[in-house]
C-alpha cells in the first residue's frame, strides 16, 4: 500500500500533532528560548541559486563550523555516477559544501565514491573553482568491518576513508528507485561499499549464477534491510540533499518524469532528511521498508513530529 504526501500535507501533519515544528525566522528565537529539544534538525531553502542556497541551508543549522573544525579531514559521499537529468547530485551543491568545509578549516577533503573531473565540469562554476576541485582527493582502499547489530548484513567492505575521516557529509539526490521506491541518504551509502558487498545487498550470501536471472530487485526486503544495516557502520554528521531537479519515475537511471522542486535540504540526521525529502516523489514514509528498518535500529525519528524544520 502506498500513499502520497505533498508539502502542505507534511506541514499539516506536524501542526496537528502539536510537537512538530516548522520554524520561520521570527519563531526560531522563541523556540530556542522555550527549551524545546531539537534532536533532529532540518533546514530547507527553495530557489534557483543552488550554490548560494546550499550555504544558506547549512547556515540555518548553525554553519559549517558546527560540523567541521580546523584541521579536520572531511569525507563527502556524492551521488555522481549518472548523467541523465535529475539523476545525480547537482555539482553546484557539492562545490558549496566543499567551499564551506575549506572555509571552516578542513585540512583534507576526500570523495567517498570516485567522482571524476567530468562530474565537476557539469557545474558552471567549475572554471572559477578549479583550484577548489583540485584539493579534493580520493582513495580506493577498502576495509572490511563487522556489523554486529545487522539483521541482513553482518559484514561489509567500505572505503577506509569513511571510517578514518573526522567528518562525514552525505550529498545525495532524492529520486525514484525501482527497488526501494526512493534513493536518498541511506541508499547513497552503497556508494561507499565495494562491488562484492553491494551484491550481498541484493542477493545475500548466495553467489549462485542463478542470481543473475532473478534480477537485482528480486528481494526488495533484503535490499532495504541491508541498507538500514550498513548505516550502522557510520552515519553522516551532516546531510545535504539535492531536491532541485529530480527524476520522479523510472529511477534510478531514467529516463522518466522530471520534477523541479528547486529545494536544497540540510539535516543532522539521515533518516529525518529522507522522511522529509520523499514527499517530492508522492511517497509516505510509513510505507517504505528502508525507513522502517532504520527506525527499528533506532538511529532516526519515528514520526515527522520529532523533526524541527527551518524553512528559509
Amino acid at each position: 500500500m502506498k500513499q502520497s504526501i505533498d508539502r502542505r500535507e507534511f506541514v499539516r501533519r506536524c501542526a496537528v500533532a502539536g510537537a512538530g515544528i516548522i520554524v520561520g525566522p521570527s519563531l526560531s528565537k522563541a523556540l530556542q528560548s522555550s527549551g524545546i529539544p531539537s534532536k533532529y534538525e532540518l533546514s530547507s531553502v527553495v530557489g534557483d541559486r543552488y550554490f548560494d542556497n546550499t550555504m544558506k541551508a547549512v547556515d540555518a543549522l548553525g554553519g559549517m563550523r558546527r560540523f567541521v573544525r580546523r584541521g579536520d579531514s572531511v569525507g563527502i559521499l556524492i551521488n555522481s555516477p549518472s548523467y541523465g537529468i535529475g539523476t545525480y547530485t547537482n555539482p553546484d551543491i557539492s562545490l558549496a559544501v566543499v567551499q564551506m568545509a575549506l572555509d571552516a578549516g578542513a585540512k583534507e577533503i576526500y570523495t567517498l565514491h570516485e567522482t571524476g573531473k567530468r562530474y565537476w565540469q557539469r557545474s558552471g562554476l567549475f572554471d572559477k573553482m578549479k583550484t577548489v576541485v583540485d584539493r579534493i582527493g580520493h582513495s580506493d582502499e577498502m576495509i572490511e568491518v563487522a556489523i554486529d547489530k545487522g539483521k541482513a548484513l553482518k559484514r561489509v567492505e567500505v572505503l577506509k576513508n569513511l571510517l578514518s575521516c573526522n567528518v562525514f557529509i552525505n550529498l545525495p539526490i532524492i529520486k525514484d528507485h525501482e527497488g526501494t521506491r526512493f534513493t536518498c541518504n541511506m541508499k547513497n551509502m552503497m556508494g561507499a561499499c565495494s562491488g562484492s558487498s553491494c551484491r550481498r545487498f541484493h542477493f545475500g550470501e548466495s553467489s549462485s549464477v542463478l542470481n543473475l536471472f532473478k534480477g537485482y530487485y528480486s528481494d526488495v526486503e533484503l535490499l532495504a534491510q541491508s541498507i538500514a544495516d550498513v548505516n550502522l557502520v557510520r552515519r553522516p554528521d551532516l546531510c545535504v540533499v539535492d531536491a532541485t531537479v529530480i527524476l520522479a519515475t523510472n529511477g534510478p537511471s531514467g529516463p522518466g518524469e522530471v520534477r523541479r522542486p528547486r529545494e536544497v535540504i540540510a539535516a543532522t540526521n539521515c533518516v529525518a532528511a529522507d522522511m522529509y525529502a520523499i514527499r517530492h516523489l508522492g511517497l509516505d514514509w510509513q510505507y517504505l521498508s528502508v525507513i522502517r528498518f532504520a527506525q527499528e535500529h533506532g538511529y532516526g525519528p519515528k514520526t515527522l513530529q520529532e523533526i524541527t524544520i527551518k524553512s528559509i
